[in-house]
């Protein structure tokens, strides 16, 4: 009964909270790619390029309970996109200005990498406000030291938490999506055999 009580009064205090956006984070546990074998890592330089403008966007998407909830997806995932090209390649720099081809030759860069991404979430729950699903889609594309576009892939994952498993972490659906986006991605760079000519 005690612990029914506890339930009842959490899911009111969720709904008193109606009618508004939540911020959330959808920064997935980077170190859950450590465990993903990907060979020996390519012999060269690559580098990254998020522009000032994604860096600083912000989505908003449906929660539950009529609410939504918004995130900043470029600057949450910034990390796991580092991680993912450090599992595959010996350095890899971010890039401040794409066309600073100085920087680019000083350093040895063959590839460029650039991200694009798309984001919806729902909730299957009329009382609580963060999402059950979150999708999450991720295109990443490469570009040589020439800005020849020379590699580009799609992945799409979809995350789910339920009441039980978000009550202590109201991101989670979103963070198994791009979680499991990011290790979809790792296998697509280091099984192409475009980044190892």
């Amino acid at each position: 009964m005690k612990g029914y009580l506890k339930l009842v009064g959490t899911l009111v205090v969720f709904s008193f909270l109606g009618g508004c956006s939540h911020a959330i984070n959808i920064t997935p546990p980077v170190t859950s790619m450590n465990s993903v074998d990907v060979g020996e890592k390519v012999d060269k330089n690559v580098a990254y390029y998020i522009s000032n403008e994604d860096k600083n966007k912000k989505v908003t998407t449906p929660g539950g309970g009529g609410d939504k909830v918004s995130y900043k997806p470029y600057a949450d995932t910034e990390v796991a996109l580092n991680v993912m090209l450090s599992k595959v390649f010996k350095k890899v720099y971010s890039l401040k200005d794409i066309n600073d081809k100085a920087y680019i030759a000083d350093n040895g860069i063959s590839y460029i990498f650039k991200t694009d991404m798309k984001t919806d979430s729902s909730s299957s729950s009329p009382f609580t406000w963060p999402p059950t699903s979150f999708t999450y889609e991720l295109t990443c594309t490469a570009v040589d030291a020439s800005g020849a576009n020379v590699w580009s892939k799609t992945v799409k994952s979809v995350g789910n938490a339920e009441f039980d498993e978000f009550k202590h972490d109201f991101s989670l659906s979103a963070r198994r999506a791009t979680e499991d986006a990011y290790k979809k991605m790792l296998m697509e760079i280091a099984t192409s055999p475009e980044f190892k000519q």
